[in-house]
């Protein structure tokens, strides 16, 4: 259990003593890909860290459609701003592969926040999801060229190993748009595909048509 909670980033560097304490009630679960984790509106007192693997974050539209909100991979911890505020999620979560999850209990958890290295750590982290949150939504004044061009130089983690018509959602566009756009940066020899990911290769060109 150790082990597990030192590759998550809320507990780098953190002393053996600690991390015992902290592995007494927490727990690791296995999911398989698309498995649901908890839905939005569900109370529970955990909050998770991901071992490896990958989670999406995502509301649902009137229609019951996925709205894909974020995405965390190894390393990073969900769920636990829900916690603080001691509300139901606010999103749903599931699993993008296959996910290994320390799942934390929150009420034995709590006692650490308000102290270091915890209590930065955490700080930065939700100041760091409260930015680009607000960096996202500038996305609504762009058109759907635009739209991609900015994520692209702003969040370009959201185009590693994404589903398209996810990403596509996300970006309030249809696939066939997104492609269209992605291709004809490709063929401009701004970007190029590489590990079912999309590699910047010309960033001032990039730039140059956002202005």
């Amino acid at each position: 259990m150790i082990k597990s909670l030192k590759q998550i980033s809320l507990f780098f560097n953190i002393d053996d003593n600690t991390l015992n304490e902290i592995a007494s009630f927490s727990k690791i679960l296995n999911f398989k890909k698309d498995n649901i984790i908890y839905y939005e509106g569900e109370k529970k007192n955990y909050f998770y860290g991901i071992v490896n693997g990958g989670v999406l974050m995502y509301d649902t539209d009137l229609k019951g459609e996925i709205i894909p909100k974020n995405q965390f991979g190894c390393g990073d911890i969900f769920g636990l701003i829900s916690q603080i505020q001691n509300k139901p999620y606010c999103l749903s979560a599931k699993t993008i592969n296959d996910t290994t999850l320390i799942a934390i209990n929150y009420d034995k958890f709590k006692k650490y926040i308000s102290s270091p290295p915890f209590s930065d750590r955490i700080i930065k982290m939700l100041s760091n999801q409260i930015m680009q949150e607000i960096e996202f939504n500038k996305l609504q004044k762009y058109d759907t060229t635009q739209r991609v061009i900015y994520t692209l130089l702003n969040f370009p983690q959201k185009f590693v190993r994404k589903k398209k018509y996810m990403l596509a959602k996300e970006l309030n566009m249809s696939p066939e748009t997104l492609s269209r756009i992605l291709s004809k940066l490709k063929n401009e020899g701004i970007i190029c595909y590489c590990d079912k990911s999309i590699k910047v290769l010309d960033y001032k060109k990039l730039k140059n048509k956002l202005k």
